[in-house]
């Protein structure tokens, strides 16, 4: 079977009426989906995302109930081992796959399943408990243990049969070699690849030139499979357990763990060694020095698990490695026998997988978008295709280094990602429509991208917006129009980045409302909103305005008057000021006027923290632009900006002194307490910097960092020995473990309120 004819079948398949299949079509469907997972498990190329996978499985599962197929292909698990060059080897046990599940009502299934099959073999349903941790998504392995030391290890392959891999496992850091248990013992967990080895690898790869990995998980099982050890020792993998041969093993090693070094607490000790709990099970297997996941939160129902899941997507995006979904099992495993397995999954645990972050989809074409920056980004029209729930019709390439990168041309079914609400972004290619490099040809225009015979992907060579040529940095891959103050698209997306909640926070006034009042020629420039309320009649005829919301636009513009000088720097769009460096560009300024006057150095800008060389050439250059200046001061004629207090009158060179040698009053007197000056002038979150984790069910994360900023303190996403504070509340996980690990100061939601 071919890819393209694959993927073809797969989209029709995927697409079509279970009543529209015959027993001819079954046959086909099970080719195809043996193929797929050929692709996926040993040629490490799948040209469908996981959750088409998932899709085309369950189709294929209830098709072969209906016809009633003999011989199903559901019933396997992995691949078939065609293609490799490692010995096989038989599982003692099979190692079989988990069944799916995607929504609430589907956990709810699976729990009144589980307590069916429990009523009618007279076991008590009330003593089900359940256990929640990581589906990993990387290469699912088991290591074998003799007299303490380990002799084998073997991929999951088929299920029945897996690859020996033994001496590229031994080179994994975390793998115990030797553990201190005697009797014959089977561990089985995860291989994976941390996300940031991943970005690393895939860097060296780039600049040698080689084909780079499309995600941790080919990246892990790649490297497991090869024939130089010595490579795979520098993939920086790690092996998480889960799981042991059978309940015997686990009640074996609980029991153990009562004679070994003490790395379990006393608490948990004591709870190993009651029950043959999974919990106890996985803490058995940290004792005998093996690697498990933190994450095992305990539910005494199903509807504690679901609240679990759906607070667990700031823990998500925290984490190092990449995991496609979370495990839910049975806590007590005696159970488990009772529930028993199907040929493909056991009915003790269940996968809740996460709604769809992949799919794929067909590139029609390529525009070039100038942002407010001059930056030229090449964002591709594609086939409509669902994905999380929202069509998506567009989604941004990165840059023409990323389109060389990965190869990717007009015409070729790519691999769409959308996670965590972030802007689509194509990360592959699942089939290429053009194999052969002589029918790609550039565009002889290079303005006019997928039309005629053109299928490669170029910038162009003038601002599709302005007609200016266009520029490359030359120690950058950015692409950009240099024509920053009368490039039409770049005038327009400054407007519409000025006037967003983080910074002018103008409401009523989003990308639409900018487009259509440039287009009108009522604003070019900032200042022109606040000249607006002139227009009011004239906004009064346009379509979908009333009364009401132009007033209450008007009266947001007026309340936009009033703004933090470090907001205000940062709505300007000057180049390479973001959020901190405008927090420390506002510290200089002691009045208002002294942002017209700009009486600083390149030298003095560069003495200031997160202003870098580059950074402090374009803000000096910004503020002597005649342009610029002239458009300063005529929006300085509407606005009131609040000043960092009590440095309005600190000289830029005194101020490095402050903490140490003095500090100064408003009035400019010196004070030499300085303990009274920070009681005095200062808000507790003062130039700290916070990090914020858990559920708060009253407020979102931006209500705090609206908070924290007002008081001039800074946000940070992640916790370090320079977090000053982390504010916690429900459902904290990992930041709040690393913030007590490292002594950083924890407040909780109620006192952060008071």
């Amino acid at each position: 079977m071919q890819k393209d004819q694959a993927y073809t079948l797969s989209k029709d398949y995927l697409e079509r009426d279970i009543y529209g299949f015959t027993h001819e079509d079954i046959a086909l469907f099970q080719r195809l989906l043996a193929y797929h997972s050929e692709l996926y498990y040993e040629l490490e190329s799948p040209i469908i995302s996981d959750s088409e996978y998932d899709r085309l499985f369950k189709k294929l599962q209830e098709l072969e109930k209906v016809f009633w197929v003999q011989n199903k292909q559901t019933l396997q698990v992995g691949s078939q081992l065609k293609v490799s060059s490692f010995a096989k080897v038989k599982h003692s046990r099979p190692m079989i796959s988990l069944d799916n599940t995607y929504n609430a009502e589907e956990l709810r299934d699976f729990d009144a399943r589980v307590k069916k099959i429990l009523d009618k073999s007279g076991s008590d349903t009330d003593v089900i408990d359940y256990i929640i941790e990581y589906k990993f998504d990387g290469l699912g392995i088991e290591l074998i243990y003799e007299w303490g030391k380990l002799i084998q290890a073997i991929t999951r392959g088929d299920g029945v049969e897996g690859e020996d891999v033994t001496e590229n496992i031994t080179t994994i850091e975390n793998i115990p070699k030797y553990i201190e248990y005697r009797e014959r013992l089977e561990v089985r967990g995860e291989v994976i690849m941390p996300i940031s080895s991943f970005e690393r690898l895939n860097t060296v790869l780039k600049n040698e030139g080689k084909k780079v990995f499309a995600n941790p998980r080919n990246a892990a099982s790649w490297s497991v499979r090869l024939k130089d050890t010595s490579i795979t020792a520098q993939r920086k993998l790690i092996f998480f357990a889960y799981d042991v041969g059978d309940i015997m093993s686990s009640k074996k090693i609980i029991d153990s763990t009562q004679h070994l070094p003490p790395t379990l607490s006393y608490q948990e000790r004591e709870q190993a060694a009651k029950d043959i709990f999974y919990i106890s099970m996985i803490w058995a297997l940290k004792s005998l020095w093996f690697q498990v996941t933190d994450y095992l939160p305990y539910c005494t129902n199903i509807e504690d698990v679901i609240s679990e899941i759906e607070h667990f997507w700031d823990k998500k995006q925290a984490l190092d490695f990449e995991i496609d979904g979370l495990v839910v099992k049975i806590n007590n495993m005696p159970l488990w026998r009772e529930i028993g397995f199907t040929a493909h999954h056991p009915r003790y645990a269940i996968s809740y997988k996460f709604p769809a972050e992949i799919t794929t989809t067909e590139l029609l074409s390529v525009e070039h978008q100038v942002w407010r920056t001059g930056t030229l980004t090449p964002v591709a029209n594609l086939e409509p295709v669902n994905l999380w729930g929202v069509t998506v019709r567009r989604a941004t390439l990165h840059n023409y280094d990323e389109i060389e990168k990965l190869n990717i041309k007009i015409g070729d079914r790519v691999f769409l990602k959308r996670a965590w609400e972030v802007i689509p972004k194509i990360i592959g290619v699942a089939v290429s429509s053009h194999p052969n490099p002589l029918h790609a040809k550039p565009h002889p225009n290079p303005l006019l991208w997928g039309e005629g015979t053109s299928f490669n992907i170029f910038p162009p060579t003038r601002c599709p917006s302005c007609g200016a040529l266009i520029q490359k940095d030359e120690d950058a891959v950015r692409y950009y129009c240099p024509n920053h103050h009368n490039c039409p698209e770049q005038v327009k997306q400054k407007i519409i980045y000025a006037v967003g909640k983080w910074w002018l926070n103008i409401d009523g006034l989003g990308s639409a409302q900018v487009e259509l009042f440039y287009n009108l020629w009522w604003i070019s420039t900032l200042a022109d909103i606040y000249r607006l309320d002139s227009k009011r009649d004239e906004i009064l005829t346009l379509p979908w305005y009333k009364e009401k919301s132009v007033s209450n636009l008007l009266s947001s513009i007026e309340k936009s008057k009033n703004q933090a000088l470090w907001r205000f720097l940062v709505a300007l769009s000057i180049p390479w000021v973001g959020r901190q460096a405008a927090k420390e560009l506002a510290k200089i300024f002691r009045f208002q006027s002294d942002i017209l006057i700009f009486p600083y150095s390149k030298e003095e800008l560069e003495s200031l923290q997160d202003i870098w060389i580059k950074t402090a050439e374009t803000i000096y250059e910004f503020f002597h632009h005649p342009l610029e200046r002239e458009r300063l001061e005529d929006l300085l004629g509407y606005i009131e900006l609040e000043l960092i207090p009590s440095l309005n009158s600190l000289p830029l060179g005194e101020m490095k002194l402050q903490n140490t040698i003095a500090s100064f009053s408003s009035k400019g007197e010196r004070i030499q307490d300085w303990g009274l000056v920070w009681e005095t002038f200062y808000p507790k979150y003062f130039w700290k910097k916070m990090c914020i984790t858990g559920s708060f069910d009253w407020y979102s994360r931006d209500d705090f960092i609206e908070i924290l900023e007002s008081q001039w303190g800074e946000f940070v996403g992640s916790v370090s020995k320079k977090t000053d504070f982390l504010l916690a509340w429900e459902k904290a996980g990992s930041k709040l473990k690393k913030a007590q690990e490292l002594g950083v100061v924890v407040i909780w939601l109620e006192d952060f309120i008071k």
